[in-house]
């Protein structure tokens, strides 16, 4: 499938911002930008909009870049912490997350992308990281995560006890299929006649 150019309607994640002119594959455009509305197609009359509209346009971006810079300053001045599920020795079970970060920065009560939280290292012990939050072109919010073991126990279910036969047992235990005669069946039973001795 070949490629087609747009124009952005909106900021898209990755992709760029509201008015940018992009090349793209054809099915990202057809199956998820136009029917989100987030891009048209590049042609003569949707150019001459764009060109109309390019004084807004850059108002936006100045705005943006602005409440960008804002939040860097806010977000440097917080302390984020978290605390994970580790071993004996310390170290986390699987690794710190961007979703995990996102989740911890919007308790605080910022809002930021996931897909825009840039880690340095994969995070597997306690400590101190480092890691950036990109919030508008070249504008990064540098930031620190104290994270915090905490030691999990590993219960392991008891199974239940099972009686080993023993060698013996096995050998000489009746077979399923020879019957013994119950108590109750014995007790039924005639006795057998007594023959008086000559």
């Amino acid at each position: 499938m070949g490629t087609t150019k747009i124009i952005l309607k909106k900021d898209v994640v990755g992709l760029g911002e509201e008015g940018d002119i992009k090349v793209v594959k054809k099915g990202y455009a057809m199956n998820y930008l136009y029917p989100n509305g987030f891009a048209v197609d590049y042609c003569l009359k949707n150019k001459n909009i764009l060109e109309k509209q390019q004084s807004t346009i850059e108002k936006k971006r100045l705005e943006k870049k602005e409440n960008a810079k804002a939040l860097k300053e806010k977000l440097e001045g917080v302390k984020v912490s978290i605390e994970v599920p580790a071993g004996d020795k310390g170290r986390l079970y699987g690794t710190v997350t961007s979703m995990q970060i996102e989740e911890k920065i919007a308790a605080l009560g910022y809002t930021v992308d996931r897909r825009n939280i840039v880690i340095k290292d994969h995070i597997k012990n306690g400590g101190k990281y480092k890691f950036s939050v990109h919030l508008y072109n070249d504008i990064y919010a540098d930031m620190e995560i104290e994270v915090i073991p905490v030691a999990q126990k590993e219960e392991k279910p008891e199974r239940p006890q099972r009686r080993r036969r023993r060698y013996e047992d096995y050998y000489n235990a009746p077979a399923a299929d020879e019957a013994q005669p119950s108590e109750t069946a014995a007790a039924d039973t005639p006795a057998a006649e007594e023959t008086p001795a000559e």
